[in-house]
């Protein structure tokens, strides 16, 4: 496969970022802890605005904003990663088997090596994956509404009447052209 990102100056970018061998940890009060200093700690040194959210067990999804002539959300992956690896090791934290080039490289085995990452063209699509990333508890069983679900943005989303009360009891409707991202 061919796959080459898109880097845009300033970009609003969908990620999905996946745990190694799909192991559920994310959502411990240990993983959270971890992931929140991790964020905040990059956001330091290669600010970006985080404009939504939702974390599950095995995987998470965010929107991106980058800074104005800035395209780098590889490195601020690769920073947020590391740091939650350490951190959550440190905090006692089980890592999966690593692999023999896992162990070459010294990298942990907490996260999958790549991420999934989509360009948003406009608002239509930014409206779309905002509505992926707060429908995903429910696609995967975890609530009945989006609502029930703690660790996602879809709160604020509602505080901000983004959304009515009664959005997410049945699947958004996405448009025929709606790329979702491969399954994690």
């Amino acid at each position: 496969m061919d796959y080459r990102r898109r880097y845009v100056p300033g970009g609003c970018y969908f990620f999905t970022v996946v745990t190694f061998e799909r192991r559920p940890f994310l959502t411990s009060d240990l993983a959270r802890a971890c992931l929140r200093a991790a964020w905040t700690e990059v956001r330091r040194h290669h600010p970006f605005q985080v404009l939504a959210l939702c974390l599950l067990p095995d995987h998470l999804h965010c929107l991106w904003q980058l800074p104005e002539k800035d395209v780098d959300f590889s490195t601020r992956w690769k920073h947020i990663k590391g740091n939650f690896s350490r951190r959550y090791r440190a905090g006692g934290g089980n890592e999966g088997e690593r692999s023999a080039s896992r162990l070459r490289t010294r990298e942990a085995a907490f996260w999958q090596r790549r991420f999934w990452e989509h360009l948003i063209r406009d608002e239509s699509d930014y409206a779309n994956h905002v509505n992926y990333i707060h429908y995903n508890p429910v696609k995967h069983g975890y609530a009945q509404w989006p609502g029930e679900w703690p660790w996602s943005s879809f709160h604020r989303f509602l505080a901000e009447e983004w959304y009515d009360r009664e959005w997410g009891w049945t699947p958004p409707k996405m448009p025929p052209d709606f790329k979702t991202p491969p399954e994690p």
